[in-house]
């Protein structure tokens, strides 16, 4: 992983727009400048500013994903983490691998004493990594979100500060 640049746009708009991905997320992008307008609040300094790295195949390598957190509160110490990953890299482990490693550097470097994660219904691919990652089921939210002007039900997935920890198994 790495920090995200303006340079990996048109990569990560390109992964973002293929119809497997898009099913299974809530982006609603019509070009990749709409992606370029989301990308400038990960270069804030404020202290809830949404944070986003890229992941790369191999160091130096180019984007294949991407992972972070949004809906921070420096008051409450939450965050949301989400991922995407480029559909030909699907199945590898690399979304949990990155997931649990920014998870607990959110615990440890960032303070937080909760972080959650929402998945549609229909995306048991990230179900699954959340799972794997120590997450734990809290329930359906329904109507949580709008995707692409339709409100869609979403899965709600939390891990605790010194509660929850990462059974780790094969990748």
């Amino acid at each position: 992983m790495r920090p995200l640049e303006v340079a990996d746009a048109n990569a990560w708009f390109a992964y973002l727009s293929m119809p497997e991905t898009l099913l299974h997320t809530s982006w609603n992008l019509r070009c990749v400048e709409d992606l370029l307008t989301a990308m400038k609040q990960y270069q804030s300094v404020e202290p809830d500013s949404n944070l986003r790295f890229a992941i790369e195949a191999c160091h130096g390598g180019s984007l294949i994903g991407t992972i972070g957190f949004h809906s921070i509160s420096q008051v409450n110490r939450t965050a949301e983490v989400a991922f995407d990953l480029h559909p030909k890299h699907w199945g590898r482990g690399i979304a949990r691998t990155c997931c649990e490693a920014v998870v607990d550097w959110g615990f440890s470097n960032l303070g937080f004493v909760r972080i959650q994660a929402t998945a549609l219904e229909s995306n048991l691919r990230s179900v699954r990594v959340l799972e794997k990652s120590g997450f734990h089921l809290e329930g359906k939210v329904r109507n949580f979100r709008m995707v692409r002007g339709v409100p869609r039900d979403f899965w709600l997935f939390s891990r605790i500060q010194g509660i929850d920890h990462v059974v780790r198994g094969p990748i």
